[in-house]
């Protein structure tokens, strides 16, 4: 069984002398993905580095500094600056009604008459806000759709479909 990665964040810098890394996260599942003795990957392009995490702190919105057993000075973490942080895809780390946003990329999505609206491209998480970008059929142009129930009323991850709620001016550009 091939194993499915999932992009937890990027090594932005290090911190400290201590083997400490400043972390941009990209993940909606910190509290977990950064609790004591988690297991998490660096992606060296042709291999994986497991690490698991001693420290976590946040320090922004999405800036957290974390510190791995592995390692405990400078010297041994500051060639990972700019590699990216993966975990290994688990659905049991969802709940019900939560979706990995890589499950959701490239999935259909249509209005609640069944017609087809365009694709989502992209699924961005803006300050507790998260969008599905759509790139339109119709035209050459991207839509944000917020990812709320309000707006989406239906996500089917085995089909890669999504039905919305199509209110005046969303399809405007």
């Amino acid at each position: 069984m091939e194993i499915t990665y999932l992009k937890v964040g990027k090594i932005i810098d290090t911190f400290g002398l201590k083997g400490e890394v400043k972390v941009y996260t990209t993940s909606s599942l910190k509290d977990l993905r950064y609790s004591k003795n988690y297991v998490l990957y660096i992606d060296l392009g042709d291999e994986k580095l497991k690490v698991s995490i001693k420290s976590h702190k946040e320090k922004d919105k999405n800036i957290d500094i974390l510190s791995f057993n592995e390692f405990n000075s400078i010297n041994e973490i500051e060639n990972f600056v700019g590699k990216e942080l993966l975990a290994i895809k688990d659905s049991n780390d969802l709940y019900e009604d939560e979706y990995f946003y890589s499950d959701l990329e490239n999935s259909l999505v249509f209005d609640e008459n069944k017609k087809e609206l365009g694709k989502v491209i992209r699924v961005n998480d803006f300050n507790n806000i998260t969008n599905l970008e759509v790139k339109l059929n119709s035209k050459d142009k991207t839509i944000f759709i917020p990812f709320n129930d309000f707006f989406v009323k239906d996500v089917n991850v085995a089909t890669k479909t999504i039905i919305i709620h199509v209110i005046e001016g969303l399809l405007e550009i």
